[in-house]
């Protein structure tokens, strides 16, 4: 209801991006993702954390980062935006951006301005999944689009999406 109450205040034009950071926002992820106006889930993972008591590891993690994926999906929405990383420590940012990305996530909230270009860097897909993606989707249409064998809507699926984030951060395949 807030969701869809946000987008009408905001003349029914404007995208909203729930901010999911409570056991009972993660438990209605399906619902908040479906709901009018709903553009993209983002998680509050701090938030979430001190409301659930559950450490910043990435096992602790995992279930609602993967029900904010799924729901995302439910809600046909594009992958949820990761909670950010605290400090100023690259490398640890670069390793929880890593693990934003194996958990199906296409965005992660910044605290700092210079942590951009790091977490572009590692959502970004490489030049040589780019290959890999634009290969297969040439083989697919010169088949004429049949699934041959169950490997293939899952290989469709993350063809789909690598070809979606290179146009959107600009990566060119590898030659």
């Amino acid at each position: 209801d807030q969701v869809t109450e946000s987008f009408h205040r905001m003349d029914g034009k404007t995208p909203v991006i729930p901010l999911v950071e409570s056991a009972v926002g993660i438990e209605e992820a399906n619902n908040i993702a479906k709901a009018q106006g709903a553009f993209r889930l983002a998680f509050g993972s701090g938030d979430f954390r001190r409301d659930t008591g559950m450490a910043a590891t990435p096992e602790a993690m995992a279930y609602p980062r993967a029900k904010l994926v799924v729901a995302s999906r439910v809600g046909n929405l594009p992958g949820p935006i990761d909670g950010p990383t605290v400090g100023t420590n690259h490398p640890i940012l670069r390793e929880q951006t890593g693990i934003t990305v194996m958990m199906g996530m296409t965005g992660k909230l910044c605290l700092a301005i210079d942590q951009t270009p790091v977490i572009n860097e590692v959502i970004s897909p490489t030049p040589s999944d780019v290959a890999w993606a634009t290969d297969f989707m040439a083989d697919f249409e010169a088949n004429g689009r049949v699934i041959r064998d169950g490997s293939d809507l899952p290989r469709l699926g993350r063809a789909e999406k690598i070809m979606k984030l290179a146009v959107a951060f600009g990566v060119k395949p590898a030659l």
